[in-house]
């Protein structure tokens, strides 16, 4: 169901992947984006398990049909590990925010959401998203 801005109820949500996961329900087109991707962040941060990532609630309707998800750089691709980990979140913010401003959904719900990605991750992987790092 879209709310007025034109998101799905529950679009945007932040937390560990495994948490968001509970969270949703067949056939409501969302599924938790990892940012940073699960596969780099696996391949760069020692004790990292998929369901301890930090994501957001992305639309992503039956297969074959698109939504935001899909659009994302990290969906289907292989990480770049030449990039730190400070680089990849980066990345990863700019590309979200992207997709929402291009589709007119860049709410002050979504800012605040890709925010806390940042805020998430800085706190889940203490030093690994500082500056300097190249892990």
């Amino acid at each position: 169901m879209l709310n007025r801005e034109g998101l799905l109820s529950g679009e945007g949500a932040v937390g560990r992947y495994a948490d968001l996961l509970k969270t949703g329900r067949r056939g409501d087109n969302l599924t938790p984006h990892h940012i940073p991707s699960n596969a780099f962040m696996a391949a760069k941060v020692p004790g990292y398990t998929r369901g301890m990532g930090i994501a957001m609630m992305m639309e992503h309707p039956l297969p074959g049909q698109g939504g935001r998800h899909r659009q994302t750089i990290s969906y289907g691709q292989s990480p770049d590990l030449s990039l730190s980990p400070r680089q990849a979140l980066a990345r990863e913010i700019r590309d979200a925010r992207s997709i929402y401003w291009r589709q007119g959904l860049y709410t002050p719900e979504i800012r605040r959401s890709l925010q806390d990605i940042i805020q998430f991750n800085k706190l889940a992987w203490q030093g690994i998203f500082e500056q300097g790092e190249n892990s």
